[in-house]
């Protein structure tokens, strides 16, 4: 019998299994649905994500996180801090205005490696995505989204070939 391509569940069940597979050393691959991580992650794109430490998360990092009781959010992460109960995570939308929340380390389920669009691998960790990362962490550190520097910005790195990968 083959196994099968994909898995219906709900989101608390979905909850419940990332946060075991992850825990456990696994991998997870499933299909992203919403926009507020536009452009960059898409309602349909295949997203890879990886186990990791919370000592190795970093502000820019997009990570997949236990948001309220069995429900996950793909979000980046926009602060670390480390407080008397360890580290704490901010995470962001890069299409939503204002932070989800902080969350402590255990909430932090895996980091995404890759994501999957139209036959092609867009590998998160290397240098033209982490450069993205970090202007979208200023961008919501200033709340700056709406201005319309950031807009302009915006519309030229859609348009250069290096970015228009990522963003167009």
């Amino acid at each position: 019998m083959a196994a099968p391509s994909s898995i219906a569940c709900t989101a608390a069940d979905f909850a419940g299994l990332s946060a075991e597979i992850l825990g456990a050393g696994g991998a997870l691959r499933f299909r992203a649905h919403g926009a507020s991580m536009a452009p960059l992650v898409r309602d349909g794109d295949l997203l890879l994500i990886r186990p990791v430490s919370p000592d190795a998360v970093r502000a820019g990092d997009v990570v997949l996180c236990g948001w309220e009781p069995g429900r996950v959010v793909v979000h980046r992460v926009i602060r670390v801090a480390a407080g008397p109960d360890g580290l704490r995570f901010t995470v962001q939308g890069d299409a939503v205005s204002h932070p989800d929340g902080t969350f402590p380390a255990a909430q932090v389920y895996g980091r995404v490696a890759a994501i999957e669009r139209g036959g092609a691998c867009i590998d998160m960790h290397g240098p033209v995505l982490r450069m993205l990362g970090r202007a979208a962490v200023l961008r919501s550190r200033w709340n700056a989204g709406r201005g319309r520097p950031f807009r302009l910005a915006g519309q030229v790195g859609k348009r250069l070939p290096v970015l228009r990968r990522y963003l167009a």
